[in-house]
């Protein structure tokens, strides 16, 4: 018996339609070397905050080598070479674009690299950095960030322990008002407002609403008065012992989504396990402190994740419009944030 051409037309259809072809809608929703862990793991998940963690193939990881030596803020503000001041005023008047200006300067043979959402403490008020920024070694440069702690505008009186001892803190810097003190990543409503809305005002609103949930207030509005707050000191201590060191043996997670309630309140992607390592003790906090303040019990659905899955990744793959969203130095993806 002879095929019949339709017949055989009709085959070569069937198998293009189960070909790569019909897969691409769902290929290009990903990221190659990159995927999100979609189920749900016990060990991941404490009260109101569960985390799925991102990993990264051994070619990805290959790939973006360089960032496993970066510094981070965290490691870098203890350094004498390194140091982040005032932006000094140029001319005879104050510069008010001074005040969301800081002036980094790296003298050391150290890679920095400062996160958006990084608080650092001092100078003639505490800042949240709004751009991420990574800082090559024997170079001065500026970094927008926004003031989080809105009713003090002078050095504060003491420099704490170990001053004495501190180039930082010697007759000249003093006067420049250097930043000596980390306060790890902000409340995940801070960071957004600082690298979206990129607005003071409501900056300081976010500040006050994180800090009168948990009774924080203090004369200068500090956001780094929630140390001030027994009950969300304690909170917090409970969630950090137990996702603090969920990550420190692992070799291919790059980032984790956030999760309270139903609803995912930040992802972070980093180029490197080892940059991941890093931040993660940092940016935790910023994750728990959502979670304390406003989160419910975790109810997100493992369909639910894949879809958000699919759109992040599309977000990630996008050129322009999401500027603050992917940082790239020398044409290597250092972080993407989604929140």
């Amino acid at each position: 018996m002879r095929n019949s051409p339709f017949l055989a037309f009709a085959f070569l259809l069937l198998l293009s339609a189960c070909g790569p072809e019909a897969q691409r809608p769902h290929d290009e929703a990903n990221i190659p070397g990159l995927d999100v862990i979609t189920k749900a793991d016990p060990e991941l998940e404490y009260e109101n905050l569960r985390l799925y963690p991102i990993t990264a193939a051994a070619g990805y990881i290959e790939n973006h080598t360089a960032a496993a030596r970066f510094k981070n803020l965290s490691e870098a503000i203890g350094n004498h070479r390194f140091r982040i001041t005032e932006k000094k005023p140029f001319g005879r008047f104050e510069d008010q674009g001074a005040v969301n200006t800081l002036t980094v300067q790296n003298k050391s043979e150290d890679m920095v690299f400062l996160m958006a959402g990084d608080v650092v403490q001092g100078g003639k008020q505490d800042r949240v950095i709004a751009q991420d920024l990574a800082v090559p070694p024997r170079t001065i440069t500026d970094i927008a960030v926004f003031c989080v702690e809105p009713h003090r505008w002078q050095a504060r009186s003491e420099d704490g322990p170990g001053a004495a001892d501190d180039p930082r803190h010697s007759g000249q810097n003093k006067r420049i008002y250097a930043f000596t003190g980390y306060y790890n990543v902000a409340a995940n409503d801070i960071r957004r407002s600082a690298t979206q809305s990129r607005n003071q005002q409501q900056v300081w609103d976010e500040v006050g609403k994180v800090t009168a949930v948990h009774n924080a207030q203090t004369a200068t509005g500090a956001y780094a008065a929630l140390e001030n707050s027994e009950s969300f000191t304690q909170a917090r201590a409970r969630y950090l012992r137990f996702f603090e060191d969920k990550f420190d043996g692992a070799e291919d997670v790059v980032g984790v989504v956030a999760v309270t309630g139903n609803e995912v309140i930040g992802t972070d992607v980093f180029a490197h396990p080892e940059l991941f390592k890093k931040q993660y003790k940092a940016l935790i906090h910023s994750y728990i402190t959502d979670a304390v303040t406003s989160g419910q019990p975790v109810g997100m659905k493992e369909e639910e994740i894949k879809a958000y899955e699919e759109n992040v990744w599309r977000k990630f793959r996008q050129e322009g419009g999401f500027e603050e969203a992917k940082y790239e130095f020398q044409g290597m993806m250092v972080h993407f944030v989604d929140l």
